[in-house]
C-alpha cells in the first residue's frame, strides 16, 4: 500500500526481490544455493518485464512464498502457535491476488483441520478482521454497486471461467491432504499455478484472443515457488551426498 501512496509501484518489485533474497539466505545454509536462487530470480525475463512495466503482479506471490518460508521456519512444530496473528496475515495476503489462495491452501488447510477448536476460532477471527478491514477500503470509495460488481478485484483479476478456477481449487484442496513436507508445498504450488494460468491462456485462445494480447506474463506467478522448490531439491541431494561421503 505504501508504494501506491508514493506513486511508484516499481519500487514494490525491488522491495519484494530484497525480501525474497533475504528469505532464501535465511532459510538455506548452502552458499551456492543462495546465490543460485538469487541469480535465477533476477535473471528471469518475466521478473525483468515486471520491473520495466512497473507491475505489482508477481510481488503478491513473492510475499506469499516468503511468508510460507518464514512461518515454517519459525513455527515448524505447530503452525498455529499464534493463530490470531496467522489469521490476520492470511486475510491480508488473500486480498493481494485471488490466486494466492492456492499455495495458502496447500500450506495451511491440512494443519488447520488438525488444529484444536480454540486455534481454529482465533485464526478465523483474525482472518475476518483483516479481510473485512481491508475490504472496506475497496467498498467504501465505490460510486455504486453496479460499478463494484463490474470492477471488483475478483472480476478484474480473473483470467478465465469460474469452472476452471473451481476445478483447480478442488484439486488443490485434495492435494493438500497429501502434503508430506514443506518442499511439496512449493512444488505443487508452482505446478498448479502454472497449469491454472496455462488453462486460462488456452481458453483465451479459443475465445479468439490473439497472441499479442495473451497475458503470458501471468505464468510468472509460479516462479518464486519453482525456484524455492528447486532449492529444496538441491539441498536435499547435497544432504544425502554428504551422509554417503561421511
Amino acid at each position: 500500500m505504501g508504494f501506491y501512496l508514493i506513486g511508484n509501484v516499481g519500487y514494490l518489485q525491488v522491495a519484494a526481490y530484497i525480501l525474497f533474497v533475504a528469505s532464501v539466505f535465511k532459510f538455506f545454509d548452502n552458499t551456492n544455493i543462495r546465490f543460485f536462487a538469487t541469480f535465477l530470480f533476477i535473471g528471469s525475463l518475466s521478473f525483468i518485464y515486471e520491473i520495466v512495466c512497473k507491475s505489482d503482479f508477481i510481488s503478491s506471490f513473492i510475499l506469499v512464498a516468503t511468508f510460507i518460508i518464514f512461518w515454517h521456519k519459525k513455527f515448524t512444530d505447530n503452525y498455529f502457535t499464534k493463530p490470531l496473528l496467522l489469521g490476520l496475515i492470511v486475510g491480508f495476503l488473500c486480498l493481494t491476488r485471488s490466486l494466492v489462495i492456492i499455495p495458502l491452501i496447500l500450506f495451511l488447510l491440512n494443519p488447520f483441520i488438525k488444529a484444536n477448536n480454540s486455534d481454529k476460532l482465533k485464526t478465523v477471527v483474525g482472518f475476518l478482521m483483516s479481510f473485512s478491514i481491508l475490504l472496506t477500503t475497496v467498498i467504501f470509495p465505490v460510486k455504486s454497486f453496479e460499478y463494484f460488481k463490474e470492477f471488483n478485484p475478483l472480476q478484474t483479476q480473473g483470467q478465465g471461467s469460474g469452472f476452471i478456477m473451481i476445478f483447480f481449487l478442488m484439486s488443490t484442496v485434495l492435494i493438500s491432504f497429501f502434503i508430506e513436507n514443506i518442499q511439496y508445498v512449493f512444488f505443487y504450488s508452482s505446478i498448479i499455478l502454472f497449469l491454472l494460468i496455462g488453462s486460462f491462456l488456452v481458453e483465451s485462445v479459443f475465445k479468439g484472443i490473439t497472441f499479442n494480447y495473451l497475458g503470458i506474463t501471468y505464468l510468472a506467478s509460479s516462479l518464486p515457488f519453482a525456484i524455492i522448490g528447486y532449492c529444496f531439491l538441491v539441498s536435499e541431494k547435497l544432504a544425502v551426498k554428504s551422509q554417503i561421503n561421511f
